[in-house]
């Protein structure tokens, strides 16, 4: 994204310093940056091996092994190891309970129709009660659809035992180089597994998801053009939503929480202001802004009241908040007078709460940092430290960050965990770059849901 945003700042190179801070902008005051992590304790969590019949087994093995591994995944839970003893026959309980487990999460498969059953019950430990018991339909192994019907049952398992929702059902998508030379766009399941390529361009940016997480927009470079696209990655059906003129630059596009209409940038001459099309309908394009500063990377509000932004309105990139309707934008990354400081790649996360961006101040590398929607001027938290951290995107618990990094231990893409700190690497590869988390994908966890 930094290579998109300086081709962007080069094109506007002729607007006089005079006219960018024209802007309404308000600066607050007292902004610091700290470093905070929540180390309250996670509950113990057993998962018993799923049992069922021979036919039924190597289903049985393949759920048991994804949902421990999701568990794990959601930073909510300690795994714990289980006995010999206690790996089949009847729950003795009290048996759980003095290795300090809190709940345990029994299962068994079955063969039905052209798919299976999976039965799945939570046992609360302490209080020796079955707290939920329920069955699921899963599609067989060999289905691509698999993976991701039991990523929702580990959804389902997360959501029994907090009242939160999980993130398991959800894809990862994101820019790798291809073999001929350009950009390939591909997606993965947010356990790093299921590889699917998507599309490729020579140059390819900005991949973002459909509330319904159907359908991805991206910017692409073809025939010396910038474009915007949007695919829908059930059907395979590519569209393009705008071609900028000769010398200008659509980038960055973002859906609206409604998914009937896409934002985006466009930079032509000196000048870059947010457009809207109206994607459900492929029409009625229209300019959003006016601005005499490089505007970019817009991220909306889930309640779609307010808009984060980039801009270099005061000198450097640094992060805005304004109304989706218009009015003065407000600065929310950590800006010091007298300072070098750079901030880009702002998104909201779908809780509401918070900003996601990464930035350096002082010189130094790239970092994932976090603020509070709410209240601009309050410590903006430092989710990484190791190595060169960027564009940063939410999954749909609201929790974790999916990021590209570069540090000595390897490349690809990383997440961490936004209350715990924890991180893990979900992609190794070389030249990973913008990745964007989907939303819970709904058709296929209603799929799993409806065997209940």
């Amino acid at each position: 994204m930094r290579l998109l945003l300086a081709v962007m700042t080069v094109l506007a190179l002729a607007t006089p310093v005079g006219a960018q801070r024209q802007d309404t902008t308000r600066l607050p005051t007292g902004v610091r940056l700290d470093v905070f992590y929540n180390t309250m304790n996670r509950p113990l969590v057993a998962v018993r091996p799923f049992a069922g019949p021979p036919e039924a087994a190597a289903v049985a093995e393949q759920a048991h092994a994804i949902i421990v591994q999701d568990l794990d995944y959601s930073d909510r839970f300690v795994i714990a190891e289980v006995p010999e003893a206690l790996k089949s026959g009847p729950v003795a309980l009290s048996a759980w309970n003095d290795l300090g487990v809190v709940f345990l999460v029994t299962g068994e498969a079955e063969p039905l129709g052209d798919g299976y059953l999976v039965r799945l019950a939570l046992h609360d430990v302490p209080f020796g009660t079955l707290k939920e018991i329920q069955a699921f339909r899963v599609p067989r192994p060999s289905d691509a659809g698999f993976r991701i019907a039991v990523h929702a049952l580990s959804d389902e398992l997360v959501r029994w035992m907090t009242g939160q929702p999980g993130m398991a059902a959800s894809r990862i998508a994101f820019v790798r180089p291809s073999r001929d030379g350009g950009d390939e766009l591909v997606v993965v399941d947010s356990d790093g597994e299921n590889l699917e390529r998507v599309a490729s361009a020579p140059v390819l940016v900005s991949p973002a998801w459909a509330p319904d997480g159907r359908r991805l927009a991206y910017a692409e470079l073809v025939d010396g053009a910038w474009q915007i696209v949007e695919r829908d990655l059930e059907t395979g059906t590519k569209h393009v939503v705008v071609r900028a003129p000769t010398g200008a630059v659509s980038a960055t596009p973002t859906y609206t929480p409604s998914g009937d209409r896409l934002v985006f940038a466009m930079l032509y001459g000196n000048a870059s202001e947010f457009h809207e099309y109206d994607v459900a309908r492929r029409c009625c394009m229209r300019r959003l802004t006016r601005s005499s500063a490089v505007d970019i990377s817009p991220t909306f509000s889930p309640d779609g009241r307010q808009l984060a932004f980039n801009s270099n309105r005061i000198g450097s990139p640094q992060i805005y908040i304004m109304p989706a309707d218009g009015g003065p934008a407000t600065l929310l990354s950590p800006f010091v007078y007298g300072e070098s400081s750079y901030y880009t790649s702002p998104e909201w996360s779908p809780t509401g709460t918070k900003i996601a961006f990464h930035g350096k101040s002082r010189g130094g590398w790239f970092q994932i940092m976090v603020a509070d929607a709410a209240d601009v001027g309050a410590p903006v938290s430092q989710v990484t430290q190791e190595g060169e951290n960027e564009d940063p995107s939410w999954a749909p618990d609201g929790r974790h960050l999916v990021y590209t990094s570069v540090r000595a231990s390897g490349q690809g893409l990383y997440v961490v965990d936004t209350f715990t700190g924890r991180e893990r690497r979900v992609v190794s590869q070389a030249g990973a770059k913008v990745p964007a988390w989907s939303p819970t994908l709904r058709r296929a966890a209603e799929l799993a849901l409806a065997g209940r």
